[in-house]
């Protein structure tokens, strides 16, 4: 019996050091802490890989800089072309008068698009003044504006000039735009506007004085007053009459020559 007695005690203490060296038992620890993080849960302890976008990342930003009454698509399935034949007023912000309107295309690959001008406002010297560019899609929304930028009262504004014309040789006619200053030195800010499918973004800006930039063929030719020392501001001696076209990244110079004014 002491036999027995001893043999189930060597037993029962060779199963408690086994135990021992095995370390914790196959029950699962206490679950570490937790954050929310909206609607789920992560561990601060781990990393959670990135995995793929569910909503892939546009390749061109899209620039609407427009007041926030402002409509910034149509369902209307319409033409470029219905819609220049009716009304653009669903285009513009509320209260706003369209000045200026443009409707390009491309021949080589149809593209309907419409660009405005817009002005809003009863005094003169304190008013707000847009463009934005609208373009045609196949699905909906049907138009969606792709760009536009928003001159405030305090700017100081008091117009926008808008032309159109092919600049960057991709079929797709651009933009150039003139925002009016006024005063005696005609000062302003030019832009082109480049556009393609479901894209548009802003490739030249500047800010001037005594300069005027226009479409010529498939550049820009910017005329600037050339001051002598005892001219006064209504009449420069010479222009600087510069040609300007598109590399593939900005505008480059091409040619450039002073023209004196004649006496």
């Amino acid at each position: 019996m002491r036999a027995l007695l001893l043999a189930t005690c060597l037993i029962l203490l060779a199963t408690s050091c086994d135990g021992a060296d095995a370390g914790p038992s196959a029950a699962s620890p206490s679950a570490a802490p937790t954050r929310s993080v909206g609607s789920s849960t992560t561990s601060p302890s781990e990393s959670t890989p990135a995995g793929p976008s569910s909503t892939p990342s546009p390749t061109v930003e899209i620039s609407l800089q427009l007041p926030k009454d402002a409509p910034i698509s149509v369902e209307e399935p319409l033409s470029a072309t219905q819609i220049a034949s009716e009304d653009y007023a669903a285009l513009a912000p509320p209260g706003a008068t369209v000045t200026f309107t443009s409707v390009l295309t491309s021949p080589q690959d149809p593209l309907d698009q419409i660009a405005l001008v817009w002005g809003r406002g009863d005094d003169v010297f304190a008013s707000e003044h847009g463009v934005v560019l609208w373009q045609r899609f196949g699905s909906a929304p049907a138009w969606r504006a792709l760009y536009a930028f928003t001159d405030r009262p305090s700017a100081g504004v008091l117009g926008i000039d808008l032309d159109a014309g092919e600049l960057t040789a991709d079929g797709v006619p651009d933009l150039l735009t003139f925002e009016q200053m006024g005063g005696t030195g005609a000062c302003g800010t030019w832009r082109v506007i480049a556009s393609a499918i479901g894209a548009a973004s802003e490739i030249f800006r500047e800010d001037t004085c005594d300069t005027e930039v226009r479409i010529a063929g498939d550049g820009l030719e910017v005329r600037a007053a050339v001051f002598g020392p005892n001219d006064p501001h209504c009449c420069p001696s010479a222009f600087r009459v510069s040609r300007l076209e598109w590399d593939g990244q900005a505008f480059a110079e091409t040619r450039s020559e002073i023209v004196e004014t004649s006496a």
